[in-house]
């Protein structure tokens, strides 16, 4: 079953498992949890001694790592000094030599390149007790279901979403009944660093299988991209020599490499939030994934952008106690002016004063959305729906949005290029009263249509589908 995922909230500032086994979907999942992630990490020195007491200063439930534990090459001989000496206490069965271990495991590492380099990854799979096969495995803790990879291409049963290990990552993602669903690994599927960069071979389908969140390392840096609705980190500042950026990705939101750090990850059933701090306790970066309205789940197909819509306060659903959005609720022409408005305008636009007329004889200036009306007419938008009527309460068609939002977009006087011999949509003829409309509402990315061949011109235009309109048109963030 197809997930889309969605990017909410982002503000920008400058427990235990000790099961060998993967954990079923009905344990643990009302409880909040809060854990650390660190990345390219194993590299004995002060640097991973400082990211390691800023992580044990947060006393986190547990610690996943997205790779390169044991620099250099992965040896048994400098495993424990690697990791150790400044995990032990998270790390059962401890059999090192620097302390008490766990009495149940809260260290839940992945395999890196590095740690590749000793044949086999034996000091590793030595090292460390983990579920399934330890090399890829999945568990849950709390509301979050979270599956780690292997992406060295070392991993015998692959590494590509086809391969064995592909396989069951998609059918355990789609089975997944956990809240939340996150995915970690060493390679970093996109990043802006000049050093590795985006490994393609591990940009998988995550979305499509119910991935909400995608942790990496690799590239000695941290960054937070949104690609696809799909909000990907790359996390490798834990100890290892820090690498510079090169050309931004595009979908990059935020980079840093001023100093080591790591994240400290809060999550509760409706949220997560993603954090990264230097080592020196300075929060860098905070990301918070959320589900808003009680109608709209994460399996909803216009989640993401209901999301979107909400964050950039164009709306603020259709009902309160429970918060609701009325996704497959008709958009009306009276909602439509005020979220065409908004979306030209901003969140906090103010209409003029409506004053004794609107102008159109079905709606009287005691009509709520009077002002909003009246302006959406004096800007050129739409004349109404003739003879000096707006007809307030009658559905918009998919084709009457086209024009609305293309004059909305480029401006009251803008007309679209000629529609040639063919509109690309099997029941939209070139002959169509809004043909060259639709055509080129199409070409601008922001529809498809609503089905492979069809547009459905004379179709209601939905919530959710005015809301993936207006975050495309408008390029909300």
């Amino acid at each position: 079953m197809q997930k889309l995922k969605f990017l909410c909230l982002a503000v920008l500032l400058a427990s235990s498992l000790g099961n060998n086994s993967s954990i079923q979907a009905s344990s643990l999942l009302l409880s909040s949890i809060r854990f650390a992630v660190i990345g390219d990490y194993g590299n004995s020195g002060k640097p991973e001694s400082d990211v390691a007491n800023l992580v044990k200063s947060w006393n986190p439930d547990f610690i996943l790592t997205v790779g390169d534990n044991n620099y250099p090459v992965g040896s048994a001989t400098t495993i424990d000094t690697n990791i150790g000496q400044y995990y032990h206490e998270f790390i059962y069965p401890y059999t090192g030599s620097y302390g008490a271990g766990a009495t149940t495991n809260r260290f839940f590492p992945t395999l890196g390149n590095h740690d590749w380099e000793t044949s086999g990854a034996a000091p590793y799979l030595n090292y460390f007790s983990l579920p399934g096969n330890e090399r890829y495995y999945d568990f849950i803790q709390g509301p979050v279901h979270f599956f780690a990879l292997d992406s060295d291409k070392r991993e015998p049963a692959g590494y590509t979403q086809t391969s064995i290990q592909g396989t069951w990552l998609q059918n355990t993602l789609n089975n997944s009944t956990a809240p939340w669903q996150v995915v970690y690994f060493h390679h970093s599927p996109f990043s802006s660093s000049s050093s590795h960069g985006s490994t393609t071979y591990m940009q998988w389908d995550f979305q499509a299988w119910g991935a909400d969140a995608i942790l990496s390392g690799h590239d000695h840096t941290y960054e937070r991209l949104v690609i696809n609705d799909l909000t990907y980190f790359v996390n490798g500042l834990g100890g290892a020599n820090i690498h510079g950026f090169g050309k931004t990705v595009l979908g990059s939101k935020f980079r840093y490499n001023g100093d080591y750090g790591a994240m400290l990850v809060e999550a509760a059933n409706t949220q997560i939030v993603f954090k990264f701090y230097t080592r020196a306790g300075v929060l860098k970066d905070e990301y918070i994934l959320k589900i808003t309205f009680a109608d709209v789940t994460k399996n909803h197909w216009a989640w993401s952008w209901i999301e979107r819509l909400y964050a950039a306060q164009i709306t603020g659903g259709c009902g309160t106690s429970p918060l609701i959005y009325c996704p497959d609720a008709a958009v009306n022409r009276a909602q439509m002016a005020v979220f065409l408005l908004k979306g030209i305008h901003g969140s906090s636009y103010v209409t003029p004063a409506v004053g004794s007329s609107t102008g159109f004889h079905d709606v009287p200036n005691t009509h709520w959305a009077a002002a909003w009306i009246k302006q959406l007419a004096a800007e050129d938008i739409t004349g109404g729906c003739g003879g000096g009527y707006f007809c307030p309460e009658n559905p918009t068609t998919r084709a009457q949005m086209a024009v609305f939002l293309l004059r909305s977009k480029h401006g009251s006087a803008y007309n679209p290029p000629p529609v040639g011999s063919s509109t690309g949509f099997d029941d939209v003829p070139n002959t169509h009263w809004a043909a060259a409309w639709i055509k080129q509402v199409a070409a601008e990315g922001i529809t498809g249509g609503c089905s492979s061949s069809d547009y459905c011109p004379d179709h209601p235009v939905t919530r959710a589908e005015m809301a993936v309109f207006l975050v495309r048109t408008f390029n909300l963030p």
